[in-house]
């Protein structure tokens, strides 16, 4: 039996070639990104602590101190209620903060307003920079730059002032200044009385009444 023998030559060498240089440059990449991949987990290792606690501080809720439950915040705050009367007024504020929750409670106010009603059917409004308001009471005490406006044109300004809600009266014991329709007045305190429909001005006072316009003749 005969013997049958491959005798093809053997593939050139150049067809090896793509395979050895795909190697070579693994090679060669792998010289450069090893070590860059060990100085990033090192960098990370030596960062870890740090970023631990910034993710724990993204992650962890808030806790609120029982002891500031009573010193609440609250921004655009709007009190309302109805004095002996049945006449309703209004306290508007920019900021308010409950100071505390016993039956003497007070809250601060920042820019406080109060609207109050009179027995005619008019207003008047109060302002001040701050104030005090006492719920159980309703009471309110104005603080810096007090000013009083009514829709009659009068218009009074002061430093401190104290506002009784359920009676809806308001005064001051701190020297003040005012103008409207009757002229121009300055004294040592106001009291607004009669559910707003009368004002006295007390110590000593000065005013000067303003002159009525003549009127044309036939």
């Amino acid at each position: 039996m005969s013997e049958t023998r491959d005798l093809s030559l053997p593939a050139p060498l150049g067809e090896f070639r793509p395979r050895q240089d795909s190697y070579s440059r693994f090679v060669a990449a792998a010289k450069w990104l090893l070590p860059l991949v060990a100085a990033g987990l090192l960098v990370m290792v030596a960062l870890w602590p740090q970023l631990e606690a910034n993710f724990k501080q993204l992650t962890a809720f808030p806790k609120l101190d029982p002891r500031m439950a009573h010193d609440l915040r609250m921004l655009k705050a709007r009190y309302t209620g109805v004095d002996r009367d049945n006449r309703p007024y209004v306290l508007t504020a920019d900021a308010a903060q409950q100071q505390s929750a016993d039956v003497n409670d007070w809250v601060g106010l920042d820019s406080p307003t109060a609207d109050l009603n009179r027995q005619d059917g008019g207003w008047i409004e109060l302002s001040s920079y701050t104030g005090v308001y006492r719920p159980q009471g309703q009471s309110l005490d104005l603080f810096g730059n007090v000013a009083v406006y009514a829709d009659r044109g009068d218009e009074f300004h002061s430093d401190i002032a104290h506002i009784d809600f359920a009676n809806n009266s308001a005064e001051g014991n701190d020297p003040v200044t005012g103008q409207g329709p009757f002229g121009h007045v300055e004294a040592d305190g106001f009291r607004i009385v009669d559910k707003g429909d009368t004002v006295f001005f007390l110590g000593h006072t000065t005013l000067m009444l303003a002159a009525r316009p003549k009127q044309a003749g036939p």
